[in-house]
């Protein structure tokens, strides 16, 4: 069981290495993020004691890993449609950890995809504090694990491709950027900031710059957090036992 568990999560990881154009292209798009658009809108926005640069250095870095984590249902939806998920419930792991490995999985790709990205933005920042990037960097996990298990249910509720497509980029739309990733709420419309307290981005993006600038993340905040994974990961399992028991992938 623990050897499957494994090579669940190390399959994940070989998957985004052998796709390099979706490394390069979101890669591209980070440091176009950073060093164009950042500065760019630094320059505009005039805001006394507001640093936009600094606020929309982190933000990228929320935005990457949502957008890398929602990826997993893409191929979860394709193993399906080509028979692959059906030899890979024949091999030696139980159902529970063939969707424990691939949330886990998911998760860490997306880890390993930005954590580059994460160290650059704590070198121009000048975040040296060993805990405090250590505690940052575990809130990340976490979203990408909950957003994992979005979009595994997401992948195996929806069987039409054209409302496959249209929900997950709504879904992706509504996380990201009705969040506070990259704008505060004060620069937001009053319907979008009301919204957007309900994304699970703008929980983890206030959490992230907190425990950055030395002070606490909220309880309600880490709260909500880990009740998205929670809500998530069991709605994942659930409606893969559904499906997979009533022959919905044949």
């Amino acid at each position: 069981m623990t050897r499957g568990f494994y090579e669940l999560i190390l399959r994940e990881i070989r998957v985004l290495v052998k796709a390099p154009w979706v490394v390069c292209s979101r890669g591209l798009f980070f440091l176009i993020q950073i060093f164009v658009f950042a500065v760019l809108m630094d320059r505009v926005v005039d805001a006394p004691n507001f640093d936009f640069f600094a606020y929309y250095s982190i933000g990228t870095i929320l935005v990457t890993i949502s957008s890398i984590a929602f990826l997993i249902g893409h191929d979860v939806y394709e193993e399906a449609e080509t028979g692959l998920l059906d030899y890979l419930l024949t091999l030696p792991f139980s159902r529970r950890v063939y969707i424990l490995g691939r949330c886990v999985g998911g998760a860490f790709r997306s880890m390993i995809y930005v954590t580059p990205m994460f160290g650059l933005v704590a070198v121009i920042r000048g975040f040296t504090g060993a805990v405090e990037l250590l505690g940052a960097l575990a809130l990340l996990f976490v979203l990408a694990f909950g957003i994992t298990g979005l979009s595994i249910t997401v992948a195996v509720t929806i069987r039409n491709q054209n409302r496959f497509d249209i929900t997950l980029a709504l879904l992706e739309l509504f996380m990201i950027r009705f969040s506070t990733a990259l704008y505060p709420p004060v620069f937001m419309p009053s319907a979008v900031a009301t919204v957007s307290v309900f994304s699970p981005v703008t929980l983890t993006s206030d959490a992230v710059r907190a425990v950055l600038q030395g002070g606490e993340a909220s309880f309600l905040g880490v709260g909500g957090l880990i009740a998205f994974v929670i809500v998530f990961f069991a709605a994942s399992t659930a409606f893969y036992f559904k499906r997979i028991e009533g022959g919905y992938f044949h």
